[in-house]
């Protein structure tokens, strides 16, 4: 997990998962509460899938964007299944969210 400052009115937290980095966005001091929740709840070890992040973010209304990268230390397999699940559920939110 990383902090970066977008601007002077929002605050950029990167969250990754495997080969996806989930970019949250949150205004500064409005909602401050939000992002320490969240990552109370990621440095207390609570298992959190690919499907739990975006969630938590739609109910938040925290806006989000989502990139793959591809990790060299992992195999060429891991990469295409990863690469294969994040278009997957790239499909899915899309139809159903």
């Amino acid at each position: 997990m990383a902090y970066m400052e977008k601007g002077d009115s929002s605050e950029v937290v990167l969250v990754g998962y495997y080969n996806v980095l989930f970019y949250l966005i949150f205004k500064v001091g409005s909602e401050e509460y939000k992002k320490n929740i969240l990552i109370n709840r990621i440095n207390s070890g609570e298992k959190m899938l690919m499907r739990d992040i975006y969630e938590w973010c739609q109910k938040q209304q925290v806006p989000l964007k989502m990139k793959y990268i591809y990790r060299k230390d992992f195999s060429l397999m891991a990469n295409l299944w990863n690469f294969y699940s994040f278009c997957r559920f790239k499909i899915e939110t899309k139809y159903y969210y």
